[in-house]
């Protein structure tokens, strides 16, 4: 019997273990290995009791977005799948929450423009080094330097000026990996920007144009990612409403989907799913197939192996053969507060929430909030306002130490939202979740070490191991489900896994998205 093992059971791990289970015949088993006593990784919905009612905690994401994009929608049509069209929530794309964003900046929460017309009534403060910014790029002389990398601080710095990194770029990218853009790696996670430096005459601005020519180039031929008419027809009000929202949750949050996709696989006779199973060693068998080993002994032969470990915790595993990308990606380790008051719109904005960049430390300890009832209404059943502080990431050993890290981190919410949004009083309930090592930071010569984690691959288990996972196409939820539906639909040859090593690594269409142009 043909048997494929999928290491993890996050996001990742059972998009992987899904697409598998709707390619491969009933005869093929599908076993999924999870550590921890749960699935769904980081996704994670908390109930809570309060005097007023019951409320739900996101320790994790708490929203996907819509959209065109290959990410987007793979995790719609999963959704559409898996029949919980009825359990989504929309947020429509002219509403509060889609166009009013802010950045912490000077003590005040400052709104950033989300469209052209928007322009119209001016800059706000945090932005106005945007204009110096692009003067400075379109005026200064090419200055790229021969390495192949720099951190995205770097970069900004060389080309727009400090300030627009410290105003702007910091509190992005503490958004996104709730890291220091002095870590971060420019040619990952700003890559056509990093290209049009090097294809420019006078910097970024200068090539972005062929940048653009470039990218039409390589996707000649292809058409628009779409959604094909037939499933359209089978549910043309739920794709119409989601044409006209700009992000989406579920109302009994973010959890429903694993726990749903998790309820689906196990209903069929060749999946498992395995949690309190720790994987400590993986070898090569006597007869050539993969061996998994978890602790307490057991071992799993398999025909191929599919890894969504996080990359701290496959160091040991294979042994002494390791490859720089283990070594060299450090994971951050985030702090989500979770904090519900009494009484509707306490927020002094309506919006989705704010962002800290690195200019505003001094005066918040935050790395970001975000006004949940705001962007999710339909969430709250009772009379409340929900918001989550989010703490840590480059700032945790400064801000908890040795401290109790659940202890300080309440009280470091409540002050902030006392401070800088003026909510006062008791809160009804306050839910802390530490993530440790949760969100992967792509360091500086991130691409070369994908690379060679791409050859690593390749040899281990006898060819017969592939990766997804959040530390290669990116952290986010939609990212981590397309790179498990394109790696299992379009480069596992499922028909010849019992005669044949695969030798894929999984990352052929990421390192391909960053090959220089010829």
């Amino acid at each position: 019997m043909t048997a494929i093992t999928v290491l993890g059971g996050g996001i990742s791990g059972l998009s992987t273990a899904w697409y598998l289970a709707q390619k491969v015949p009933a005869n093929v088993s599908i076993k999924v290995i999870e550590a921890s006593s749960r699935v769904g990784g980081w996704i994670r919905t908390d109930r809570r009791h309060t005097p007023i009612g019951e409320i739900i905690a996101e320790a994790g994401p708490r929203t996907l977005r819509t959209g065109k994009s290959p990410d987007a929608l793979s995790v719609l049509e999963l959704v559409d799948d898996l029949d919980l069209r009825s359990h989504v929530i929309l947020s429509d794309a002219q509403s509060a929450a889609a166009r009013n964003r802010y950045i912490y900046y000077d003590g005040t929460l400052n709104r950033m423009p989300s469209s052209l017309s928007s322009l119209a009534s001016g800059l706000p403060a945090a932005a106005t080094c945007l204009v110096g910014g692009v003067w400075r790029d379109f005026t200064r002389k090419s200055n790229t330097p021969v390495e192949n990398d720099e951190s995205v601080h770097e970069f900004i710095g060389r080309r727009f000026g400090q300030k627009v990194d410290d105003n702007l770029a910091s509190a992005v990218m503490h958004g996104i990996y709730a890291a220091d853009t002095k870590d971060l790696s420019a040619r990952a996670l700003l890559y056509p920007f990093w290209l049009a430096d090097r294809m420019g005459k006078r910097g970024v601005i200068s090539g972005l144009r062929k940048v653009a020519r470039v990218s039409r180039a390589r996707h000649a031929g292809r058409s628009v990612e779409s959604v094909d008419g037939e499933r359209r027809a089978r549910n043309p009000e739920f794709w119409t409403s989601v044409d006209g929202a700009s992000m989406y949750s579920f109302r009994g949050g973010m959890q429903t989907l694993p726990d749903e996709m998790a309820k689906k696989l196990r209903e069929r006779p060749n999946v498992e799913i395995s949690t309190g199973s720790k994987v400590v060693a993986a070898r090569v068998g006597a007869t050539g197939k993969a061996q998994i080993e978890v602790d307490g002994g057991r071992v799993i032969e398999s025909d191929h192996v599919v890894n969504t470990l996080p990359l701290h915790s496959m160091q040991g595993v294979f042994g002494s053969d390791q490859t720089p990308m283990l070594d060299h990606t450090p994971y951050s380790s985030v702090v989500v507060v979770n904090l519900t008051y009494q009484g509707k719109g306490r927020t002094p904005v309506d919006g989705f929430g704010y962002l800290v960049p690195r200019a505003s430390q001094h005066e918040s300890r935050a790395l970001g909030v975000v006004f949940d009832s705001c962007a999710l209404p339909e969430q709250d059943t009772c009379d409340v306002t929900r918001v989550t502080v989010m703490l840590g990431g480059p700032r945790f050993k400064e801000l908890f130490g040795s401290k109790d890290v659940e202890a300080e981190a309440k009280l470091l919410a409540l002050d902030t939202v006392q401070r800088e949004l003026g909510i006062r009083g008791d809160a009804l309930d306050v839910h802390v979740t530490v993530g440790t090592q949760c969100i992967p930071t792509y360091t500086t010569g991130y691409v070369d070490r994908l690379q060679q984690m791409h050859e690593w691959t390749k040899r281990q288990l006898n060819g017969r191991m592939s990766l997804v996972g959040a530390a290669y196409g990116g952290p986010a939820v939609p990212q981590c489900v397309n790179h498990a539906r394109t790696h299992v639909c379009d480069h596992l040859n499922l028909d010849t896994l019992s005669q044949s090593p695969q030798c894929v690594s999984g990352l052929e269409e990421i390192i391909k998205a960053f090959d220089l142009p010829a």
